[in-house]
């Protein structure tokens, strides 16, 4: 009777670890969506490549962050469908994007001209 309690048990633990592994494993290979907002500092349509420098809340230092377009991405320019060479070094611009093998992935993003283009091009 003791050998078998202590074979079910044994059991119940090596199912209850299978399945937290097999847990774990969906978790990482899911991609979350991330938001970023700063001001457009390069733009590199060549490499479907742009860095923005982020708006840091509470006056924390600001970070620049290089993304990666992705080719199915879509690009917002003042409410009208735009393209990665649209974007200008100064934009304000808000960006989706995922992480995928230690690179920020674009899906998407929104460009609102800064006030100061917009009077210069009247």
């Amino acid at each position: 009777m003791r050998k078998l309690f202590i074979l079910s048990l044994a059991a119940v633990c090596i199912l209850g670890l299978a399945t937290m592994s097999m847990a774990a494993q969906k978790t990482t290979t899911k991609s979350s969506s991330h938001h970023a907002v700063g001001e457009v500092v390069s733009v590199d349509p060549a490499n479907n490549t742009f860095t923005i420098k982020e708006n840091v809340k509470g006056g924390g230092e600001a970070k620049e962050l290089t993304f990666n377009f992705d080719a199915k991405g879509k690009v917002m320019v003042a409410g009208k469908p735009g393209k990665l060479d649209d974007l200008k070094s100064g934009d304000s611009a808000t960006v989706r994007y995922t992480e995928r093998e230690g690179k920020m992935i674009a899906q998407e993003i929104r460009v609102a001209k800064p006030a100061a283009s917009k009077a210069s091009s009247k």
